[in-house]
């Protein structure tokens, strides 16, 4: 009976010894490499979608906002009144507060043109992701999980357009 006393004392050392050569307390994800996806992908992948849904899409489509500032939206869909507008690092700096930051807890930002356009605001902060398997393990969003986020957002702003009557 004596030795199981000493073999749990024996494990537990050992458990500690181990934990003590994890990162001593530090969490592996406080030293990640946080990035977010470019403008570029972030682009194909809602126009991917588009396609995927069949609704046609233009560009360069500056819609006036209540500000009294213009906003250079991404993409309209149709010929219609809704658009999605990428915001970059760079939008946010020539924007400031002219449109909203990120939503909080997941919503989506929809912002009101001057007219009845709505238009979706994807803001690069929004979607960030890290590159290194031991994050990813850890519980921060891999780039793949991001996408997906992405995607899911263009789709539940489909589905926001069509409860508006469509395009």
């Amino acid at each position: 009976m004596r030795s199981l006393p000493l073999c749990l004392a024996i494990l537990c050392a050992g458990l500690l010894v181990s934990l003590a050569g994890c990162g001593g307390g530090t969490p592996v994800t406080s030293r990640a490499e946080r990035r977010t996806l470019d403008e570029t992908r972030a682009l194909q992948l809602v126009e991917e979608v588009l396609i995927e849904r069949g609704i046609p899409r233009n560009r360069a489509w500056s819609v006036p906002l209540a500000s009294r500032r213009e906003l250079d939206v991404d993409l309209r869909l149709a010929q219609s009144r809704f658009g999605i507008e990428w915001i970059s690092p760079q939008d946010r700096a020539d924007l400031g507060d002219a449109v909203p930051g990120p939503a909080t807890g997941g919503n989506l930002r929809i912002v009101p043109g001057a007219g009845d356009q709505e238009i979706l605001l994807l803001e690069h902060t929004t979607y960030e992701y890290v590159n290194e398997r031991e994050h990813v393990q850890a519980g921060l969003a891999g780039a793949r999980e991001t996408e997906e986020r992405l995607r899911r957002d263009v789709i539940d702003f489909l589905h926001y357009i069509d409860g508006q009557g469509g395009l």
